[in-house]
């Protein structure tokens, strides 16, 4: 393969890798959110409403996983934000979840382990793309430590 093939391809799974990332940040989101409600509602006495709750639920406490030693990219392209967006409105659509409040116990619960799946699902296919962008950053260090001069063509 061409270092011109190389580069393009390493391209290609950051882009990707971003993309699902962004699109496993939004399915968590409404999991948490689902499976926050569904836990206050075996709460006794008042509690604040779901609304009110949100910037709780959504800050997590869970720690951010190791970092890959990688320069942070920021921003995903509109258009990939938009199908992020798509993909997981049509999701919350088809398990009938737009107001958690109005669900009762089963299928709020129903609808969370939907989310729950579709974010394995999305982290599997994160981790096959790191998987390909791992090779082809090796292929690519392994041709530049070779020959040093091919890093500014």
């Amino acid at each position: 393969m061409s270092l011109e093939e190389l580069r393009t391809r390493r391209d290609e799974c950051l882009a990707e890798r971003e993309y699902l990332s962004l699109l496993r940040r939004l399915v968590q989101g409404r999991a948490e959110i689902l499976r926050a409600e569904l836990e206050g509602r075996g709460d006794e006495g008042d509690r604040a409403s779901l609304v009110e709750r949100l910037s709780t639920i959504l800050a997590g406490d869970e720690p951010q996983g190791a970092s890959r030693g990688e320069a942070v990219r920021v921003g995903v392209p509109d258009d990939e934000l938009l199908l992020a967006r798509r993909r997981v409105e049509r999701l919350v659509a088809d398990a009938g979840i737009s107001d958690p409040t109005a669900l009762d116990d089963e299928r709020l619960a129903a609808a969370a382990a939907l989310l729950s799946e579709e974010e394995r699902e999305v982290s599997a296919a994160r981790g096959d793309v790191i998987g390909v962008l791992d090779s082809v950053q090796d292929e690519l260090k392994r041709r530049y430590k070779d020959d040093p001069s091919l890093v500014l063509q």
